[in-house]
């Protein structure tokens, strides 16, 4: 087992993360690692405690706020020659044989990204063994917010990985990101994985869950307009992503029926949501390429991934009452849950 590994940390004030989050890196097995971290104009001291705490990492200090995408595609291209990238939220620990277990198992299934077992913070619910994709774009944590109870102790593939602690081969970033982007610059933040997993899904790439990686994640939800702009960049990826049959039959038409209901119930996310797909929906139709995965292969995993257990809300009537609730917790802060 061999290769660089580079991890790659975007920071915005995450000042009281770090030290948990490089003192599993510290702790690491495998032997072949370096470290960027980007600073996305914290207002604590996040780039200084990097600097003077981890000197072995490098440090990148950015005007401005670049988000999640544009971060890390800045840090990839500082050491093109490394085997594997690993975009590390700040907020998430690592048990000390989780890089080498990864990367363990993607040579031995010949896969080009993959994940390990991701758990909340009280260690004992999941946060997520993989990501799974639904038709309409809709992504889902496999596991998510389960007791965790042995149901998962099986390495397999899945159809990709959340952004918190992926891994990713040289060979899938080179294909993938022939424009010198991973991720797609136009998300400045949510859904970015997901899109990398569709993207990379059409090309014909392997990605697989190994539970021998055990790492903890605290998490966040999007709230407010950057909840709006998530479910944008979901509606951007299906426009860049879909077959077209899928495309025009399925996919459209639902976009259109969420987009009047949204200006019918929630006029000013309505308007977000629709000014965000005017805006970028040219730039991302010029990305659509040619899948080398046959669409019949592509609805086995859609069907797949409808059978995944999870705590995210599947149904439609669901995912809007979860929306509403959101949106009386933005209303009403005092009743909502702090993550």
């Amino acid at each position: 087992m061999s290769g660089l590994v580079h991890i790659g940390i975007v920071t915005y004030n995450s000042r009281d993360d770090l030290a948990a989050c490089f003192a599993a890196l510290n702790a690491q097995t495998y032997p072949h690692l370096a470290v960027t971290v980007l600073d996305n104009a914290s207002q604590d001291d996040s780039a200084a405690w990097v600097e003077v705490s981890a000197p072995q990492a490098q440090v990148i200090r950015s005007t401005e706020n670049l988000g999640f995408g544009r971060g890390h595609n800045r840090i990839l291209a500082t050491r093109p020659e490394a085997a594997y990238y690993m975009p590390l939220n700040p907020d998430v620990r690592l048990e000390p044989d989780y890089i080498g277990a990864v990367v363990r198992t993607l040579q031995e299934n010949d896969a080009q990204w993959g994940t390990g077992k991701l758990l909340m913070e009280d260690g004992q619910h999941i946060y997520s063994v993989g990501h799974a994709l639904r038709r309409d774009g809709y992504a889902l944590n496999i596991g998510y917010d389960l007791l965790d109870s042995g149901q998962f102790e099986d390495a397999r593939e899945v159809f990709g990985a959340p952004g918190a602690a992926p891994l990713y081969s040289r060979q899938l970033i080179d294909d993938l990101a022939s424009d010198g982007n991973l991720f797609d610059p136009v998300m400045f933040m949510y859904a970015e994985d997901s899109d990398v997993d569709w993207r990379a899904r059409r090309a014909g790439w392997r990605c697989w869950y190994t539970p021998a990686a055990v790492a903890y994640h605290r998490g966040s939800h999007a709230r407010g307009l950057l909840r709006v702009q998530a479910l944008g960049n979901r509606y951007l990826s299906v426009l860049k992503n879909a077959y077209l049959v899928d495309l025009l039959t399925y996919n459209i038409p639902i976009l259109a029926v969420h987009c009047g209901l949204r200006l019918l119930l929630t006029p000013r996310d309505g308007l977000h949501l629709v000014q965000q797909l005017i805006q970028w929906s040219c730039n991302i139709w010029g990305k659509r390429e040619k899948p080398r995965l046959k669409r019949r292969d592509m609805m086995v995993w859609f069907l797949w991934s409808r059978s995944q257990p999870c705590g995210q809300p599947q149904s439609w009537l669901g995912r809007i009452s979860s929306f509403l609730q959101g949106r009386r917790a933005i209303i009403h802060p005092s009743s909502s849950h702090h993550n």
